[in-house]
Formats: structure tokens, C-alpha cells, sequence
């Protein structure tokens, strides 16, 4: 963490370096960054006392946003390319502003249009990059296997619902659709927290909803035989489901009940902190915490929120524990 430097941000609109232009004007900029299906965000909030934004300031949807979020002399955070969703403009008598938020995946793939499609034992690869393509975006990470089922939604919902499905999270990052299994959370960059590095946390152990035992089972027609395969993760305090899921044997039984339970179960204790503004910490990233007693250990960032406004720089993280082996 760089403690002491001055916080700072560039920010790049339709292509013009505009920082200069705004730094008389500029409230704040925070960036989200989410693990887990979701486009990231970006907030720009700017006075409107010179009424700038009823006029030729004014945004349009879809205009094009870089940002970058650091220190002078320092590390900066390249939060990538965004496009402008919203714009609000308020007043009143503590005065006028304006917001712009944008997201990394332009509305019209966010808002797409449903689409209903049959895939029986098609390479994950091949339905990924298909839906990839429609959102202008390259799919990249594990791809591997192949899938049956039913599309019935948006791209984006679609393919985070396949994710979960094969045990794997797909995140957004800029214009990459990252492909992650859920059992490699925890070992991606690794980086240590000390409680004396916290400015405030905020820890959750909440027992509803998890499961603890889930079996899948399948009616093979052609062979007359019915094909099951369980899973119990032996979770204390955890429900039992059954699935009638298309599977080919027993093991494949196995590991779809298997993957039930892993994403079911990814949240566990949800670790939520605030810290002094550190560029290192992303969605995915592993940490190491220090000086929480039993809540010490390895966690995975499943969302980060990095603000700059008139207070300085902020990190505030959601840390979820790794599935267990």
C-alpha cells in the first residue's frame, strides 16, 4: 500500500484526456470490479455549478470512458474502457451535479435480446465464443468440455449460468470473458492483510441456503436404468438437494453434484473490509489475512470498490473464502 501519496486519476473521454478539464469540477471516481458475471462500473461525480452539463458538457449514452485510478509517482490501476449507461444530473440548495456511470460492456450487449437455444453435447468452447462474439467480447480461460442444455436468456446470463453449472465463474474484464474454475480461487496473486492495515471490516457467517449434500440423477431410456451420483461435503449446518440432470454415467453424476455444491457454497464467511487505496487488489485476486484470530487465512476477492474523492483514496473489498478441497 502506498500510504502518503497523493491520490490521483486520469480520466480519457471519446478519446481526449479530459482530467485537466474536470479537476476544478470533479467530486469523485470510483471503479467496481466484480468477479462473478457481472460488467464492472465506473462513477464519475462532477459539479454542475456552472451548469456546464445542461449544455455542450453534456454526455451521451454509449460515449467511451477510460480511467485510471493510483498515486502521483506511484502505481496506477488501469480499471480499462468503459461506456457511458447513465447519466443523472440533480440540484438543489446545497448545489448542482452531475453523475456518469458507465459500464464495462456496452448497454445493448447488457440488454440484449433473449435468446432460446437447444445445445446437446456441444464443445464449451464453441457456445462460449458463439455468445462472446453476439457481445462483441473474446472468451478466454477454461473452456474446456462440452455442455447439454436449454439457453433461455440474455448472453451475459446465459453464460454466467453455464459457468456455474461446470463449476467455473466467468469474469468481466474490459472486453475478455474470463472462464475461472471455482477451485482455483485462492491461488491467483496472493497478497497479505494485517489487521493493522484495516481501516474497518465487517465479517458474515450466515448458515442459510447452504447445502451440504446434493445428488444428481438421470432416466436413461435406451438402457432402462436410472443413473445417480452424490455429493456431500459434509458441511455442518447444510441442506440436501436432488437434481434431475442429463448425464451420460455415474461419474458425470458425480461431478455435476459435485459443482452444485461448490457454487453453492462459494460464499461461506463473507469478509467485507475498507482500506487505505491499494491498486493491487481486483476481483480474483487472493489475500492472505492476518490478526483475526480464527478468521485468519486465505481468501479470494470477489468484489472491489476503488474510490478517490475529496477524503483521498479508498479499497473497500469483499473477501470470500475458497471452496474446500
Amino acid at each position: 500500500m502506498e500510504k502518503g501519496l497523493k491520490p490521483k486519476t486520469v480520466i480519457t473521454y471519446e478519446g481526449k484526456d479530459v482530467s485537466a478539464d474536470f479537476a476544478p469540477i470533479l467530486c469523485g471516481v470510483s471503479f467496481k470490479d466484480y468477479l462473478d458475471g457481472r460488467a464492472g462500473e465506473v462513477e464519475i461525480n462532477l459539479s454542475n455549478r456552472e451548469g456546464f452539463f445542461f449544455g455542450d458538457w453534456y454526455p451521451d449514452i454509449d460515449d467511451e470512458v477510460h480511467i485510471l485510478i493510483g498515486y502521483e509517482g506511484g502505481d496506477m490501476l488501469d480499471a480499462g474502457i468503459f461506456w457511458v449507461d447513465e447519466i443523472n444530473l440533480s440540484g438543489g440548495n446545497s448545489g448542482d451535479g452531475c453523475s456518469i456511470r458507465a459500464l464495462s460492456l456496452r448497454s445493448s450487449g447488457l440488454n440484449s435480446a433473449i435468446q432460446k437455444k437447444n445445445h446437446t453435447g456441444r464443445p464449451v468452447a464453441e457456445i462460449v465464443g458463439e455468445v462472446a462474439n453476439e457481445l462483441n467480447c473474446t472468451a478466454k480461460g477454461d473452456l474446456s468440455g462440452t455442455w447439454s442444455g436449454i439457453q433461455n436468456e440474455s448472453g451475459l446470463r446465459f453464460l454466467n449460468r453455464l459457468a456455474h453449472e461446470l463449476g467455473r465463474i466467468c469474469k468481466v474484464e474490459g472486453m475478455d470473458l474470463i472462464f475461472y474454475p471455482i477451485e482455483q480461487l485462492g491461488k491467483i496473486g496472493q497478497l497479505e492483510i494485517k489487521r493493522a492495515d484495516v481501516i474497518s471490516y465487517d465479517v458474515k457467517d450466515v448458515a442459510a441456503g447452504r447445502i451440504s449434500k446434493c445428488t444428481v440423477k438421470w432416466w436413461n431410456r435406451k438402457a432402462k436404468k436410472q443413473i445417480t451420483g452424490s455429493y456431500d461435503a459434509g458441511i455442518k449446518g447444510g441442506g440436501e438437494v436432488v437434481r434431475w440432470e442429463e448425464v451420460k454415467d455415474n461419474a458425470e453424476a458425480q461431478k455435476k453434484a459435485k459443482d452444485f455444491i461448490t457454487d453453492r457454497n462459494k460464499k461461506g464467511v463473507e469478509f467485507s473490509i475498507s482500506m487505505v487505496g491499494d491498486v493491487r487488489l481486483r476481483a480474483g485476486v487472493s489475500v492472505q489475512m492476518i490478526g483475526f484470530g480464527r478468521f485468519d487465512g486465505v481468501y479470494y476477492i470477489s468484489e472491489a470498490t476503488h474510490s478517490v474523492t475529496f477524503s483521498g483514496f479508498t479499497t473497500d473489498v469483499t473477501l470470500q473464502k475458497p471452496p474446500k478441497k
